[in-house]
């Protein structure tokens, strides 16, 4: 019998070992097969659809010295044949990333979370100064002109789409 019929923790090296050996307890050759065949055509299903988000020149305006919080801009443009949504964000070496925008309200300009942002097959989103834009707060590290940020992009569905934005200097370079 195989190590998955019994409650206990794996030893990492030994992972491979007892999932080889529950396939050959609990499957015959063909059904092992058909199960890693439907493994790697849900693997390139989530790569298809990834392939389809094409996340366009994005950049960031290098903040002030002691600034921990920044915005990314960028354009989000759907090459698929389904709407995809835009549902969060993570930035490497960031505390917090969540999509914002900014609203009028009583005659004011406020910023703040927007929802779910969908995005129609063949259309596209501009992230840009004024609008919507990936917000970034907690920067371990300032980012200065020339580097780069990486980041990702999550849609419903669990496919993550990830880019680095470039940093600008205060004059655009």
């Amino acid at each position: 019998m195989c190590a998955a019929s019994r409650i206990h923790a794996w030893p990492r090296e030994g992972l491979w070992q007892n999932a080889d050996a529950c396939l050959q307890y609990y499957g015959n050759p063909p059904m092992r097969r058909s199960i890693a065949f439907l493994l790697v055509c849900s693997v390139m299903a989530l790569r298809a659809f990834a392939g389809d988000i094409r996340i366009e020149s994005p950049w960031l305006l290098e903040p002030p010295p002691g600034q921990t919080a920044a915005a990314i801009y960028f354009g989000l443009r759907n090459t698929g044949s389904t709407e995809i949504v835009l549902k969060g964000a993570s930035v490497e070496g960031a505390a917090s990333a969540a999509i914002h925008g900014h609203m009028m309200h009583e005659g004011m300009m406020h910023m703040g979370p927007a929802g779910p942002l969908p995005v129609a097959p063949g259309a596209a989103l501009l992230l840009a100064p004024g609008g919507y834009h990936l917000m970034v707060s907690g920067l371990a590290v300032r980012p200065v002109a020339g580097g780069r940020v990486p980041f990702c992009l999550e849609f419903e569905g669990g496919v993550r789409s990830c880019a680095e934005a470039l940093v600008k200097g205060v004059a655009g370079k």
